[in-house]
């Protein structure tokens, strides 16, 4: 199976062209967001039901998995979600299981928090965090979350472009390391570190961990997808 992993497009589908993949996956944040209120939100089913969808549904023979991520407003509003006519060949996993040819999938979009005005921020207490995290089920293939986890030492969640502090997931690091996915597929910090990040597991196996975020932090083309063969 060609997998192509993809997140933080923002809008962006310029230059993606997944012909040929069996299966897509969008670690959120993939829609165009111009303003942050009940406009702005409108305006973003408007974009991902003309512009998303369409692109997604001239790719017949491919199947897309996303998750939303903080940006993806319109996602956590039930009534704004709710107008999405999603093709056939497309689903949304909000805190979800699927399995496409056999390959076992899982979404969770929960980022820590930020400052509270965003989808799917946890709160302060970290507890929306823990809890989504322990939903994570133990043997799946491909984990896909918005946020990175924090791991020390290393920059996946880092933005290399402005020397930033760590922002990922203390919990997600912990549920990593007790569901044990082969492939942890995330985004959110636009420039952190691309290259892959194996966690051997003590008593064997491994999680390969990418950030496969498309734009930079000035919001400009700077990565290729991630494609993959399983």
């Amino acid at each position: 199976m060609k997998l192509y992993a993809i997140s933080d497009m923002h809008g962006q589908l310029d230059g993606l062209d997944p012909k040929g993949a069996d299966l897509v996956l969008i670690a959120g944040d993939f829609a165009r967001l111009e303003r942050i209120d009940f406009i702005g939100v409108c305006n973003q089913v408007d974009w991902v039901q003309r512009k998303f969808c369409a692109w997604c549904a001239a790719y017949p023979k491919t199947q897309f998995r996303l998750i939303p991520g903080n940006h993806d407003l319109f996602a956590q509003e039930s009534q704004q979600l709710a107008q999405i006519k999603w093709p056939a060949n497309v689903k949304l996993l909000i805190d979800a299981a699927d399995e496409v040819d056999g390959l076992r999938l899982y979404g969770t979009p929960w980022v820590p928090h930020i400052n509270g005005v965003w989808a799917f921020e946890a709160s302060r207490d970290g507890h929306a965090l823990l809890d989504a995290f322990d939903a994570i089920p133990s043997g799946i293939d491909i984990l896909l979350t918005h946020t990175p986890p924090r791991i020390r030492h290393q920059k996946v969640d880092v933005s290399i472009d402005t020397n930033s502090p760590h922002y990922g997931s203390v919990e997600l690091a912990e549920a990593i390391t007790r569901a044990r996915p082969r492939y942890v597929l995330c985004g959110h910090i636009h420039s952190g570190d691309h290259n892959p990040l194996v966690i051997e597991h003590p008593d064997g196996g491994a999680t390969t961990i990418r950030n496969v975020s498309r734009l930079d932090e000035d919001y400009r083309i700077a990565y290729e997808p991630f494609v993959v063969e399983l």
